[in-house]
């Protein structure tokens, strides 16, 4: 795991989180705190519509994305800190079976970066449908995936020492569709996401809250998500890189594998 957090700290010149900082948060706070964390941890294997392999196929990889969250800064800038985007990276692996079906996961160890720490584990299965009406001209695939995150920072609440801890939750299911070329396979697709977070604070007998006085509160949200994306090979070398829209926030990935 070593290994993959200095491969973090290269792609992240910058640290995971800007000096964040959570106070007086209200309900719409929280709103758009689950909306940009939801779009930030949602499952990206950066992988196309085409099934792996004739029979059987992996790969394994690392991926890495920036989500711009401009109003997630705004609230961190109410209380004196900056939050202008989430970013992840981790170790992605898939293995393609028999009739047209793929199981993916992306792994983030848990990366420190400063005072903050952040943790992730995503798992999707595709099934590209080709294999049950083969006469389609285009690849169309099907995928549903869970995820689930963790993120962490140290904050003073109430003139204590205390850690914020955020929660994420994110299901979704995506219809995918390219075209039948060699060597590289733009792809497009659309999605339903549905995002359960969860807000709290440990350490202090205040609360970051502006409208209750518990430590933690959840919020649950959902979007259509878009998404398009490319994947090149090169002999056994993948490489992948994505755009997606969902939850108001738009997400680039880039991802280098090695599989067939």
């Amino acid at each position: 795991m070593k290994i993959l957090n200095i491969l973090i700290v290269f792609l992240f010149p910058f640290s995971v989180f800007a000096d964040p900082n959570f106070d007086s948060i209200d309900q719409n706070d929280l709103k758009e705190i689950s909306k940009s964390m939801g779009a930030n941890f949602t499952h990206n294997s950066m992988m196309g519509a085409s099934k792996m392999g004739t029979l059987f196929g992996f790969q394994v990889g690392v991926t890495a994305a920036r989500t711009s969250t401009p109003k997630l800064d705004d609230i961190a800038k109410r209380n004196g800190g900056e939050l202008p985007a989430l970013y992840n990276a981790g170790l992605m692996g898939a293995v393609g079976v028999p009739f047209g079906i793929s199981i993916e996961a992306v792994l983030i160890p848990k990366v420190s970066a400063g005072d903050s720490d952040v943790q992730s584990t995503s798992l999707g299965v595709k099934w590209n449908i080709n294999e049950v009406v083969p006469v389609l001209p285009v690849n169309v695939a099907v995928r549903g995936f869970y995820s689930k995150a963790e993120l962490s920072f140290a904050q003073t609440v109430s003139a204590q020492n205390a850690t914020v801890k955020n929660e994420t939750n994110v299901t979704g299911l995506q219809l995918l569709v390219s075209p039948m070329l060699p060597l590289i396979e733009p792809y497009v697709g659309i999605g339903y996401l549905k995002v359960d977070n969860e807000l709290g604070v440990t350490g202090t007998t205040g609360t970051i809250f502006d409208y209750t006085l518990a430590q933690s509160d959840s919020k649950k949200e959902s979007s259509t998500q878009f998404l398009v994306g490319v994947e090149g090979s090169l002999a056994l070398f993948k490489l992948g890189a994505e755009f997606s829209r969902a939850f108001d926030a738009n997400r680039i990935g880039v991802k280098i594998a090695l599989g067939f």
